[in-house]
């Protein structure tokens, strides 16, 4: 290849197809060949940057993505954008080690990465490349973890940054992205569809595109350049890399490649491209021997992170698997979540769902012999697990809440309820009681299913959640079981309830204000009430506050409210959570759960209330 010498006026690289070979300017096209629509790749001129190359300074200078310079295609290095990325640790993990049979495995922690994820190496480039060719704008479809870092590193160019995510990403991502002033949409539809969108966009207004292409793919092959430096120059025997684009796998093998080429390592790792089951066209294509991907049109998986139906680099993926003798294979999201949690508490290392599906292979790629107890192992952590809390929190249970005493702590620790396990996604759905249970049928369930020996106090508080839950024609299964104890475990004080609500009605129609009647008992006292409210829950709070003011003198407020439907399916379980304050400050969160989004309003509502009440009167 014949390439000019010179950084800065002239190119010591060039743009070509994977698929056709054809060279394309950068000018011309960096995301797409402008003959056959294929992924372009960089090639560089070897010679010339052999000439330049520092060895000493390479070998010996602090690991991080700046000290590859050398390895971009940057003509200008005054426009060089960076947050200090890349220089992320090599953990090893000892425990997690002993525990598989494995001699040596390390993660790569990529969520130590200025916005918390792997994307930040590549958009070092990329918005660099941006500001070369004067960019008035960025613009980017991402499924949130490329969305927070071009918007961060758009921040610091002073470029405009435009942003669509399909409708639904992790809000930890989109309120990252909002805040480094992202101007953001969200899509109804898929990546595949808000990617389509933004190429439109972007040609339309002249935007910049950046995205899972050539420039990106320069900069997240730091990461084995990386990788190599904390072996001691020594390549492992294998990486696993989590895929949603194909762009990180494929990028990595250009970074072993390139060392080898330049003989700082003498040989080369297998590469595990691995993806959750819900969204895997690139392990389909590579285990039906195909060379091409079958784009999915509606991914369903935990892991929205890697939720690429129609994967840009799936082929340049392909190609590394092939090339480096490697495998890949697909993972259940209960699978990824429960090695997420494992990861976690064995490592200390909390990751994002799509971070963890590398561990969750492993057992199945030793099993199979795929890997072997002996080699050298990295997987690749994505990104950090603050991006996407929520989807830990299907597998954990929520804590108890107590009052500030110390006898209310030793009910706690005498109880051991901090072993509480989680339904989570594992089981969820399985059928526990059709038929309201026994107090001693229900103690020995819990005890099974949740891993809690109840007293017979709260089994019986329990049963009452469940008599509502049977009563409503749904039955109990084992998701319903966790919120119900959950919810039961929640008021571990002992405050004798003044309000108890003994019935309700809402009367609603398309057009007019839903009207409530209620009926409770105040300190034993009867008491019936009815108000209105912009919607049925708020007109049944609205009566319950008139008819406990009409018998006692407690002015709050409701700051917050928030429902959570726990399963699938159009009789799910709701939970509602409450915030209510009081004229004292004094605040309380109360919770509900119910099939019945307004009985588990009420439920939540008596509750605050209650603790609010005994509060007053201390």
């Amino acid at each position: 290849m014949k390439t000019p010498k010179k950084r800065g006026d002239s190119r010591f690289y060039e743009l070509s197809c994977i698929s056709c070979g054809k060279s394309c300017r950068e000018e011309e096209s960096s995301t797409r060949c402008p003959s056959c629509g294929k992924p372009l790749t960089v090639h560089y001129d070897w010679g010339y940057i052999k000439s330049r190359l520092n060895r000493y300074s390479l070998r010996s200078s602090p690991i991080k993505a700046l000290k590859y310079l050398d390895f971009y295609p940057i003509l200008n290095l005054d426009l060089v954008v960076s947050l200090d990325e890349g220089g992320t640790p090599l953990h090893r993990c000892h425990r997690l080690a002993q525990e598989m049979g494995l001699r040596s495995l390390s993660i790569k922690n990529e969520g130590v990465n200025p916005t918390g994820v792997f994307k930040d190496r590549g958009t070092l480039v990329e918005i660099t490349k941006a500001k070369e060719q004067g960019a008035k704008a960025i613009a980017v479809a991402s499924t949130g973890n490329m969305a927070a870092s071009v918007a961060a590193y758009a921040s610091i160019a002073g470029l405009p940054c435009y942003v669509l995510v399909p409708e639904g990403t992790a809000i930890g991502k989109l309120s990252q992205a909002l805040s480094y002033g992202a101007r953001l949409l969200q899509v109804r539809g898929t990546y595949n569809d808000a990617a389509r969108l933004t190429e439109a966009m972007s040609e339309k207004y002249g935007f910049y595109l950046a995205g899972d292409y050539a420039f990106r793919v320069e900069g997240q092959k730091s990461a084995a350049f990386e990788i190599i430096e904390h072996l001691d120059w020594q390549a492992p025997a294998v990486v696993i890399v989590p895929m949603g684009a194909g762009t990180n796998l494929a990028a990595l093998w250009k970074g072993f490649q390139e060392f080898y080429e330049l003989g700082f390592i003498d040989r080369l790792p297998r590469m595990v491209g691995v993806q959750p089951e819900g969204c895997a066209p690139i392990v389909s294509a590579f285990n039906q021997g195909l060379d091409r991907i079958i784009p999915l049109e509606k991914p369903e998986t935990i892991c929205s992170a890697v939720a690429a139906g129609d994967p840009p680099d799936g082929l340049k993926a392909l190609q590394a698997l092939r090339e480096s003798g490697g495998c890949s294979l697909a993972l259940s999201d209960v699978e990824i979540l429960e090695a997420q949690q494992h990861l976690a508490r064995l490592e200390s290392i909390f990751v994002e769902p799509a971070g963890a599906i590398p561990i969750a292979a492993l057992p199945h790629l030793l099993k199979t012999g795929r890997i072997r107890p002996d080699e050298v192992v990295v997987c690749l952590a994505t990104g950090n697990g603050l991006k996407d809390p929520k989807a830990a929190l299907k597998v954990l249970p929520s804590p108890a809440t107590i009052e500030p005493s110390l006898a209310e702590v030793d009910k706690f620790l005498r109880l051991r309820l901090y072993e509480i396990r989680a339904a989570g996604a594992k089981d969820g759905g399985k059928n526990l009681f059709e038929q309201v249970p026994s107090v001693n049928q229900l103690v020995e369930r819990v005890k099974a299913e949740l891993g809690v020996k109840l007293t017979l106090e709260y089994a019986r508080r329990a049963l009452q959640l469940i008599s509502e839950f049977v009563n409503k024609g749904k039955p109990i299964t084992k998701a319903d079981l966790q919120y119900i104890v959950e919810t039961v475990l929640k008021g571990l004080s002992e405050h004798p309830p003044i309000l108890h609500v003994e019935d309700f009605q809402v009367f609603t129609s398309l057009h007019g204000r839903p009207e409530a009647k209620v009926k409770i008992l105040f300190d034993g006292e009867r008491v019936g009430s009815t108000a209105s409210g912009v919607g049925p829950v708020d007109a049944v709070i609205n009566a319950l506050k008139a008819a406990a003011q009409s018998r006692g003198k407690l002015f709050f407020e409701l700051i917050d409210f928030q429902v959570e439907i726990n399963t699938p399916g159009a009789d799910a379980s709701v939970e509602v959570t409450m915030v209510l304050r009081d004229s004292k400050g004094n605040r309380v969160v109360a919770t509900g759960t119910s099939p019945d989004i307004i009985v588990a309003s009420v439920n939540a509502f008596v509750e605050g209330y209650n603790v609010l009440w005994s509060r007053q009167q201390t």
